[in-house]
């Protein structure tokens, strides 16, 4: 049902929240066999943030969950779903979503935190809040991604480190009258190009698998993410926009998953959008993972590109391979705060 045809669910708030820490590409190249220049050359990134080690994941989460509430104008009380994802906790239990929900004083039992979904799960996690905002009585949800991925890229390897950064980003989905979500598209395709293992799997994994002083880092094979985000999400992103009756031209802002500046450029001109409708964020935040459409959302919404019937799209895909897009009419402006 990729048309959506159910109670209509529509966007109201958007925030992110950011570790102090600034990390420049000659920082890294302290320790990588590389040049900032040719970093910036290669992906597009010039710096990115990094929690630094006593600070928490759960803090940065909560922060952007907050924020997005303020955003859009509602309480912790009305909240009746929450929706986390992120693919680098900091513990894998307890949940991250009771965490929030119990620091916010979030009163739900609707909980359900995307572990597996790396950059592809804001796509997955709206999906699910809209599939659970169908219950009667049902009207807000509340969705938090975040990611420290400086925690599980190796400071030597230029071909994950480079990359990535850490942040938080949250959103509402609430229950509306009319408009909000107009369709979606989901996809996967498994494949091991970007895999991370567990501690006590890592000696006998297929792929990968390098360990440090217990510990376990991403391993990636760049061309294939490459290859798989070339493919698959302008293919998403025409699905979409075919089942919402949509062509490219109507299209106020796409909140696209930030891999890389270069690859989210070359998305949008196999899409055939204007650039100034493809919000950038990857270039001073890098690949944030779960975050990363939602901080493009963001910009979307501080740039004017979120406005009352504007119609937005996000896409991303992610390790998996996992890849969708969803398409909104928003009813009111979008709030954003961060």
């Amino acid at each position: 049902m990729p048309t959506w045809n159910l109670a209509p669910v529509d966007l109201c708030g958007v925030a992110v929240a950011l570790p102090k820490r600034v990390v420049t590409n000659a920082d890294l190249c302290a320790v990588l066999d590389s040049t900032p220049e040719w970093i910036e050359q290669k992906i597009g990134v010039l710096e990115r943030r990094f929690l630094d080690p006593e600070e928490s994941l759960d803090d940065l989460m909560t922060e952007a969950a907050a924020a997005a509430l303020a955003a859009g104008e509602l309480s912790a009380a009305e909240v009746d779903v929450v929706v986390t994802a992120t693919s680098s906790p900091d513990y894998f239990f307890p949940s991250v979503g009771i965490t929030i929900a119990d620091r916010l004083g979030i009163d739900t039992s609707r909980i359900v935190d995307l572990t597996q979904y790396a950059c592809a799960a804001s796509t997955y996690a709206l999906h699910l809040a809209a599939c659970l905002l169908q219950e009667q009585g049902v009207r807000t949800a509340l969705i938090v991604c975040g990611e420290r991925v400086s925690g599980i890229t190796d400071p030597t390897d230029r071909t994950t480190r480079i990359f990535f950064g850490d942040a938080a980003a949250a959103t509402v989905l609430r229950r509306t009258e009319s408009g909000g979500l107009l369709a979606y598209d989901l996809g996967h395709s498994p494949h091991p190009a970007v895999n991370l293992a567990t501690p006590w799997w890592a000696p006998h994994a297929e792929v990968g698998g390098r360990t440090e002083a217990g510990r376990t880092y991403m391993n990636m094979d760049g061309k294939v993410v490459w290859d798989q985000a070339i493919t698959h999400v302008p293919a998403s992103v025409r699905a979409t926009l075919g089942h919402a009756g949509l062509a490219v031209g109507d299209i106020a802002g796409f909140a696209l998953h930030q891999a890389n500046v270069r690859l989210v450029r070359e998305i949008g001109k196999v899409v055939g959008v204007d650039p100034a409708r493809v919000p950038i964020t990857g270039d001073v935040l890098g690949n944030t993972g779960a975050a990363s459409p939602l901080t493009s959302l963001y910009k979307l919404a501080t740039a004017g590109l979120a406005r009352r019937d504007d119609v937005i799209v996000l896409g991303a895909i992610g390790s998996g391979f996992f890849w969708g897009s969803l398409c909104f009419r928003l009813g009111a402006d979008l709030g954003w705060a961060g």
